[in-house]
């Protein structure tokens, strides 16, 4: 028995006219019919009872017709499910994100707006540090990750997806006097104790703010790590030193904490989207399509 001959007699069946159920498989009467007495020499069992006038189904030909029922509905379901998936508009996306980005207004947004045009989707996300990312990309544990670009020379094939470039803004308690000034820039910040977080948990944002502090000559005196954004910027409010951060995380309000742009024209870092090069997810080129839009609305 195959699929075929179960169509065939799921129409006879629900006919119970051969003509009228050949005209519907687009077919003559005379296949229908040796589709019909095959099955039946096949299964060893009387299908329809025949007679001129009429034809009708036999008990055997009952039961059969509510096997074929469930059978080809569920041949269909499949199919269009995997049509679907294969157009993206149903499936799975993992998606990685660190705390940090999670805090930004349009990671939020853009996950709400993805799962409003794509119900069928189902959206997996895993909070994680950027390597962690990278790896679980790398071994498809992840199809997307949500990072600011590492430094060092990647050993796979990642692809980036700019997002949006914030300034880098230093966090300071409101009484400290650099307040004071028209600009502030990072060779101001020298001798500043610092609140930061670990490198293990952004490496990329990690090194480039070593970096940044390199170039003017000094080391960052690093007094407190957190992985947290929130907690970064409540050390700042405790007095234990200033803290530079993404200018999309300034909107933090703590009390007696006050935000700064940096003047510096490095003083930038960029949100990425990374994923495997060359892949083809439909459903990713549903999220990058949105992001896009999400994060461009958020700088207007």
């Amino acid at each position: 028995m195959n699929l075929k001959q179960l169509q065939y007699f799921y129409m006879l069946a629900e006919e119970l006219h051969f003509r009228r159920a050949a005209e519907k498989l687009n077919i003559t009467q005379s296949p229908l019919s040796i589709a019909i007495q095959n099955l039946e020499q096949e299964l060893g069992c009387q299908l329809f009872v025949r007679t001129q006038r009429r034809v009708q189904l036999t008990e055997v030909g009952e039961r059969l017709r509510d096997h074929a029922r469930s059978i080809i509905e569920k041949v269909e379901f499949c199919e269009q499910d995997l049509a679907a998936v294969v157009s993206g508009k149903a499936g799975q996306l993992r998606i990685g994100f660190t705390s940090a980005s999670s805090l930004l207004s349009p990671f939020p947004a853009l996950i709400h707006a993805f799962r409003r045009e794509y119900p069928d989707i189902d959206v997996s996300l895993k909070e994680a540090a950027t390597l962690v990312q990278l790896d679980s990309i790398q071994n498809r544990d992840l199809d997307v990750g949500v990072i600011r670009r590492p430094r060092q020379q990647l050993a796979t094939a990642i692809s980036f997806r700019k997002l949006k470039t914030d300034k880098l803004v230093v966090a300071m308690h409101s009484s400290h006097p650099l307040l004071e000034r028209e600009e502030v820039r990072i060779a101001d910040l020298a001798g500043e104790r610092f609140i930061f977080f670990p490198r293990k948990m952004g490496v990329g944002i990690y090194d480039q703010f070593i970096e940044l502090c390199g170039k003017r000559g000094f080391m960052p005196d690093i007094v407190q790590e957190s992985q947290s954004t929130t907690t970064i910027v409540g050390l700042v409010a405790a007095g234990l030193g200033v803290a530079i951060v993404p200018s999309g995380l300034a909107y933090i309000q703590i009390p007696n904490v006050a935000f700064k742009t940096l003047a510096d024209a490095d003083a930038e870092t960029d949100l990425l989207l990374a994923y495997r090069a060359g892949e083809e997810n439909p459903r990713l080129a549903h999220l990058i399509r949105l992001a896009q839009v999400a994060f461009a609305q958020a700088e207007t």
